[in-house]
């Protein structure tokens, strides 16, 4: 054997023998054809080039999970404030005054058995509790903005429930998205919220329909992704178009038919009663399909009866 094919076979055995470093087998495995990520990629890449804004800005919200994980912190710090409060009672349960009661400490239950004070409030105890409630307060609030923020059903995108087939029809009706591309709710209209509720159970019964599924037997069969073309509804924009139109023709008929109403009656008394049953309808109607503050309410109900009040006093 040469001296060249000995120092080839011994670099072989080297490099066949040598193992990897932690990061490298990390880069390796990442990079492997087999890995996870590589496997997912093509539907991650194919969701965040769509041309559909319910596909490219909708995103799962895992509302349970979020609220799952907010009882673990709220358990686990819930044991450190009993903690907390067991040793401070047993500190001050010979010093404290009848009139020191704010807390209302003198009705506080004792356990039976409360560690002692070196033993419970350590260094360890208090860096712990700071840390699970600066993970409590921001859980919390980021879970306070994702709820509002604005959503659609799984059922408004058809091309999107396709790829989930491990839910049932209903639970694609049930389960929401959150948008992204869109500002949080600043204030709930439950009129508007009730179209869109309409517009998604209507989606879930075409689905439902088409699908062929029988609900009472738990099983569904799908259509294939080519044979027929996915529907799409935008239901935030069409809920909100909807509820502009119906709100503004109802606005209409309370101007209107009250004004019709009083230019055929010839006695005051008769207007009277009149103008006041429109006014006690319109604020009715305003308290159950806009949820507006009660400041609004007033402003708005008290500009509807000037108006009625003017036509009346001038005829």
């Amino acid at each position: 054997m040469t001296t060249a094919e000995a120092d080839s076979t011994t670099q072989d055995v080297t490099d066949t023998e040598m193992p990897l470093p932690s990061d490298e087998k990390q880069l390796a495995l990442s990079l492997s054809p087999c890995s996870s990520r590589s496997g997912v990629f093509p539907k991650v890449w194919r969701r965040s080039i769509q041309d559909k804004n319910l596909a490219l800005y909708g995103f799962r919200r895992f509302k349970t999970s979020h609220l799952v994980n907010l009882r673990f912190l709220e358990e686990e710090i819930a044991t450190l404030d009993r903690r907390i409060y067991q040793v401070g009672l047993k500190l001050e349960n010979d010093t404290l005054s009848r009139t020191q009661n704010r807390l209302g400490l003198r009705h506080s239950l004792r356990d039976s058995s409360v560690p002692s004070l070196e033993y419970a409030i350590t260094d360890s105890m208090v860096l712990k509790m700071r840390s699970l409630l600066k993970e409590y307060d921001d859980a919390l609030t980021s879970f306070n903005k994702l709820m509002a923020m604005e959503t659609f059903s799984l059922v408004d995108d058809e091309s999107q429930s396709r790829d989930r087939t491990d839910l049932h029809p209903y639970e694609m009706y049930k389960t929401r998205l959150v948008r992204v591309d869109l500002g949080t709710r600043s204030m709930h209209d439950p009129f508007r919220r009730g179209i869109q509720k309409a517009l998604q159970r209507l989606q879930y019964w075409r689905m439902r329909n088409n699908s062929g599924t029988d609900e009472e037997r738990g099983s569904t069969s799908r259509p294939s992704q080519d044979s027929k073309a996915a529907s799409y509804q935008n239901t935030a924009l069409v809920a909100g178009i909807l509820s502009r139109t119906l709100v503004s023709l109802m606005a209409g008929i309370f101007m209107v038919l009250p004004l019709i109403m009083v230019s055929h009656q010839t006695t005051q008394k008769t207007r009277l009663t009149t103008i006041s049953v429109w006014i006690v309808g319109f604020s009715l109607s305003i308290s159950a399909t806009l949820q507006a503050s009660n400041l609004a309410t007033v402003g708005v109900v008290a500009a509807y009866a000037a108006v009625l009040s003017v036509f009346v006093s001038n005829q």
